[in-house]
């Protein structure tokens, strides 16, 4: 019997990935991660077979015994707690049939822009995860300060776990998950959007970053979890396993675009153009870290899980996932 330890079963990747594979999957036991009595009784009232682990990440010794009883590990909590890796780690040790899958983001590949404090600028280089994913662990080696957790998986020892770490983009769309079903980004500029009656974008607008629906991103897990349970030969883990998760690439001056057409034809905004440029501190006033999150470029081509795992992309548009949110932003307002 497949046994699963999940983290982040209420957040907003973690609560898709269990509604995810809870239907793909119901045969698999999963014992999730959740940190206290109220979120519990939810996710227990929307997957009444899960077996809830009460515990927080800092909880170092249960992570380490729940990892050392599960045969895959998705932690999908976070992806900067570094001593919970650790544990993981310990409890998969020396267990070449065990595996570890790990979310992080693909704003590793903002680094250069950052160093260079250069944001809204279009650019050219589009990384991909199969021909050339050794530009991608390069990047990854480059910044050993910044993706300490990305580093200290690839650096586990060979004889350990079958390790993955996926780099989502810009994900959207309403989560299915039992307690938080909301994004950052998107749902931050359509916030924005609806209090300033304009769509925003940082600088020039012209920096682009991967979009995803969060039913296709989670989709990737369930397949990459499906052949680490049928023990698929291929080049999937370790220094391979480095899955970039997209449906295109959009620009944040088009995304402004699109989130001021769908708010006027809401009634919200005056003019379906009406968009407008913010400066370095209100992008930082609209979600935390925002010159990152809206300003550099994230363009990483999702090859390796279209190509060796058969995942393509079948959520719905970003434009009616934009009217969506701009419609619950709204509500909440």
């Amino acid at each position: 019997m497949t046994q699963i330890f999940l983290t982040g079963a209420t957040g907003y990747i973690g609560g898709e990935v269990l509604h995810a594979l809870q239907h793909a999957h119901p045969d698999y036991e999963i014992a999730a991660l959740i940190r206290d009595n109220e979120k519990a009784s939810k996710v227990l009232t929307a997957f009444p077979k899960i077996r809830v682990v009460l515990a927080d990440l800092d909880d170092v010794e249960i992570v380490e015994e729940e990892s050392r009883k599960a045969n895959i590990v998705i932690h999908a909590a976070s992806n900067k707690h570094l001593e919970s890796v650790k544990a993981i780690a310990s409890g998969l040790a020396g267990r070449q049939d065990a595996y570890y899958i790990q979310v992080t983001g693909v704003s590793i590949l903002s680094g250069p822009e950052v160093d260079k404090n250069s944001y809204g600028e279009p650019s050219d280089q589009i990384f991909d995860d199969l021909d050339n994913v050794g530009d991608l662990r390069d990047i990854i080696r480059a910044y050993k300060d910044r993706r300490v957790v990305d580093n200290y998986i690839l650096d586990l020892e060979a004889d350990g776990p079958k390790t993955a770490i996926i780099f989502p983009p810009i994900i959207f769309g309403t989560g299915r998950g039992p307690v938080n079903q909301r994004s950052i980004q998107v749902p931050s500029l359509a916030r924005a959007a609806l209090l300033q009656h304009a769509g925003l974008y940082l600088g020039k607008g012209l920096s682009r970053w991967g979009i995803v629906h969060v039913s296709d991103l989670a989709d990737l897990y369930v397949k990459l979890v499906e052949h680490a349970v049928n023990a698929t030969p291929g080049p999937l883990w370790n220094e391979n396993g480095l899955f970039f998760a997209e449906n295109g690439f959009e620009s944040f001056k088009d995304i402004a675009l699109v989130i001021a057409k769908e708010g006027h034809s809401l009634g919200y905004i005056d003019s379906p153009d009406s968009v407008r440029s913010m400066d370095l501190d209100e992008a930082n006033e609209v979600i935390p870290h925002g010159i990152v999150f809206l300003g550099t470029n994230g363009q990483g081509r999702a090859l390796r899980a279209r190509t060796l795992l058969g995942w393509e992309p079948h959520g719905e548009s970003f434009q009616k996932a934009a009217r969506e949110t701009i419609i619950a932003e709204a509500a909440q307002l």
